[in-house]
């Protein structure tokens, strides 16, 4: 029964941010599909893995902030004359790296963001796998919620 609740929560949580018509404004429908696929699978593991509600409420919406962020840059890196100031959200969002291998499109540009992002996912996983070891066991369940 509670796990049931969480899912009608998390659910309803979801749908508010999927439904944020602003999220895929100004983004080519290729672009934005992939876009929302991705924003779509890293909220559902939140929902699977956060079991606070509280706390998944702030982590969607949070995501949801990072996600018109991320919009915002693709928008700007199609622009005209904008790249600089798309350049500027990437360093202000802490993902300078993407530039290391320069985008040709917007495309490459989303899915550049979305290794980048991967990466520091992983990352953020090993440490945590690190500092904890031989404390309580790390299960394949934590390793898929980092």
């Amino acid at each position: 029964m509670p796990g049931e609740v969480l899912m009608l929560i998390s659910r309803v949580q979801l749908a508010g941010f999927l439904d944020d018509e602003f999220m895929t404004e100004g983004l080519s429908e290729d672009v934005a599909k992939v876009f929302i696929t991705w924003l779509i699978e890293r909220a559902e593991r939140l929902v699977v893995c956060e079991k606070n509600p509280v706390l998944l409420k702030l982590k969607l919406q949070r995501w949801a902030t990072k996600g018109r962020a991320i919009r915002k840059i693709m928008v700007l890196w199609e622009i005209e004359g904008q790249r600089a100031n798309s350049h500027q959200l990437l360093a202000a969002e802490e993902l300078h790296e993407v530039l290391e291998e320069y985008p040709d499109d917007c495309m490459s540009l989303l899915l550049r963001m979305i290794k980048v992002i991967a990466k520091r996912d992983r990352g953020t996983v090993h440490s945590v796998e690190a500092f904890g070891e031989g404390i309580g066991g790390e299960t394949s369940q934590n390793r898929k919620c980092a």
